[in-house]
């Protein structure tokens, strides 16, 4: 299987393990067991499963909760992955983060609600896309280049060029705490976009300096802008919020529970968390979404995209997002406006892979809503050096702007850009224009259905500039799903031998014991971490046996399930003693 064929491939695994679906499919055991570890570890990794009091509280004796934990690994609900020195850990992956947030709702203290009155004053609004700025740093990166210094960093009046290329700035992300490398010589906000530029795989860092991936740029500049924020949205999420379950379930919780775009919800218990506020100005930083503040002094949202959309789920979606997604398409067909004082109006539905042209033959002024650029001799003269005919510059402003040019603009332009004999008269300019036969044209109407065909940029897996210590020696396992249906069998092939050791009335019956043998089964429940069942006349009790007290008057202790359903169960500890019940036996887990 070739990389591309790989990629392609887990890129479609991850979506088919998003669907909604398969949580219904799960056991009971399975959703109890999972919806413990979320609420514990959230995305984290984690090495062990949770104590034998958190699974009693679940309602599952330890040797269910182990079964259940292999089957979801079998399921790839949880992926393992393994630390440099060879120790395994575990974690559920990105894909599944969003349903489960919507799913377990109750088990996690929510931080989102509904917004009740209005919004007094917006603290930071929005700024243009982060996606832009991307394209517009590629752009400089690819006249300019991005060399480094014999120490492996940027020399300083490039970091200043960089940080003032950008409408972006420091005080957008500082909140965040993020730790890199030579910190007193890199802006956050500098370090961002490079980071973002790498892990896209849109850049590679050599010993020389930064290089574009020339092949993975013209495969980025096809894509639409809906498809770039959800690549680059998933990278936020991933990488650049605070460590730790908590944050992690609050930006999920802020991603799949607040209402739609443009609409204001209050944000809870941030008042004093520095990473949540760090978190919602980056947010607006990135031009996702902005804060405000309503009549009581709360800390107030709202989202300027759909960020479901961009999560790996399908939940809230279903037709509504292929709806979504085909808008999104039709409306990257918008054009520019050339002014007769030569600049370029662009309004936000104009596609980036035109936007990316304009980054050659212009200089940006000012971007916002609409962005400004301005048609200047450098540009045209660095176009054409660099083998650009002006036949095609022509074109593409004829074809991608409003109306015809001016004939003193067209005249300076066609100047400005020829180079030697290399000249087209207008005539045949506009015949390749609008001729669909010109080989060209045809060559560029075959690129343009590239754009569905492409995998995933960002994997999560790229190195970047930041240091991330939860992820510190991690390397995935790929031959996870293999290796977790051979732990399932291994660990269903185990009982067979465990239960040869004992009498098999002890599990099969519901029988009355000598005291002695009363005591030999609550002790090997107790060894095998599995349920008792004891019965006195018409009363069934089922026991998770935590520890037996005493020899010949001994006394059981453990957790008594009072009430049980598909999804919750009601425990509390109790102390028997034999002469409380009259039968018994081992209740193994299902499926041994």
């Amino acid at each position: 299987m070739s990389d591309l064929e790989f990629e392609v491939e887990k890129s479609m695994q991850s979506r088919r393990l998003a669907d909604p679906a398969l949580w219904s499919a799960l056991t009971s055991a399975e959703q109890r067991v999972l919806g413990a570890l979320f609420h514990e570890y959230a995305g984290q990794t984690f090495s062990s499963l949770l104590p034998s009091e958190a699974w009693a509280k679940e309602g599952l004796s330890g040797a269910e909760a182990k079964l259940a934990f292999a089957m979801l690994r079998r399921k790839q609900w949880i992926i393992s992955v393994y630390k440099s020195w060879g120790e395994c850990s575990f974690h559920i992956p990105e894909c599944h983060l969003a349903q489960l947030t919507l799913t377990c709702t109750a088990r996690v203290d929510c931080t989102v609600e509904p917004m009740v009155g209005s919004v007094r004053r917006v603290i930071k609004e929005g700024k243009p896309h982060i996606v832009g700025e991307l394209l517009h740093l590629l752009a400089w990166m690819d006249r300019e280049g991005l060399p480094v210094t014999g120490k492996g960093t940027i020399h300083k009046r490039t970091i200043q060029k960089l940080s003032m290329l950008t409408i972006v700035a420091q005080e957008d992300f500082e909140p965040l705490g993020i730790t890199y490398d030579h910190e007193e010589l890199y802006p956050v906000h500098v370090v961002i976009l490079l980071d973002m530029l790498l892990c896209l795989n849109l850049v590679k860092q050599t010993e020389r300096g930064f290089e574009i991936r020339q092949d993975k740029l013209q495969q980025w500049i096809k894509l639409s802008w809906f498809e770039m924020h959800g690549e680059v949205f998933r990278l936020c999420m991933e990488r650049y919020g605070a460590s730790g379950s908590e944050m992690q379930h609050f930006r999920y919780q802020l991603a799949v529970l607040a209402p739609g775009v443009n609409q204001w919800c209050r944000v809870l218990h941030v008042g004093g968390n520095s990473r949540s506020i760090g978190w919602l100005h980056a947010l607006a930083g990135w031009g996702f979404g902005e804060i405000g503040e309503d009549e009581d002094g709360e800390v107030a949202f709202r989202w300027l995209i759909r960020p479901v959309e961009f999560l790996n789920t399908r939940t809230d979606c279903g037709v509504h997002h292929l709806d979504w997604l085909h808008k999104q398409e039709e409306v990257q067909s918008g054009k520019f406006y050339v002014q007769p004082d030569f600049e370029v109006m662009v309004p936000p539905d104009v596609p980036a892979e035109v936007c990316w042209r304009l980054e050659q033959y212009c200089e940006r002024i000012t971007r916002d809503q609409m962005t400004i650029y301005r048609l200047t001799k450098e540009r045209m003269e660095i176009a054409a050096e660099s083998g650009v005919k002006w036949g095609n510059i022509a074109d593409f402003l004829h074809s991608h702007g409003h109306g015809e040019l001016p004939d003193h603009l067209f005249a300076t332009l066609k100047d400005w850009a020829t180079v030697g004999g290399m000249v087209q008269d207008k005539q045949d300019i506009l015949v390749f224009a609008t001729n669909p036969e010109h080989p060209e044209q045809r060559k560029s109407e075959r690129n343009s259905g590239l754009t569905h065909n492409f995998p995933l940029f960002y994997n999560g897996g790229t190195q970047g500039l930041l240091q991330l210590p939860f992820r510190s020696g991690i390397t995935a396992n790929h031959e996870d799903a293999e290796t977790d249906l051979s732990h399932e069998v291994n660990e269903k092939l185990a009982w067979n031998d465990r239960k040869a050791n004992v009498p098999e009335k002890w599990h099969r019956e519901w029988r009355k014991y000598h005291l002695s043998t009363a005591r030999q089964i609550a002790i090997q429940a107790i060894d095998w971490q599995v349920k008792l069942g004891i019965q006195k006349g018409e009363e069934t009790f089922v026991l998770i046996p935590h520890q037996v007290e005493g020899h010949e008057r001994w006394m059981l202790e453990g957790w008594c399930i009072l009430d049980t359903s598909e999804t919750t169960s009601h425990t509390e500890w109790r102390t028997f003693s034999p002469e409380s019940w009259e039968t018994m036996r081992l209740i193994l887990p299902d499926d041994v």
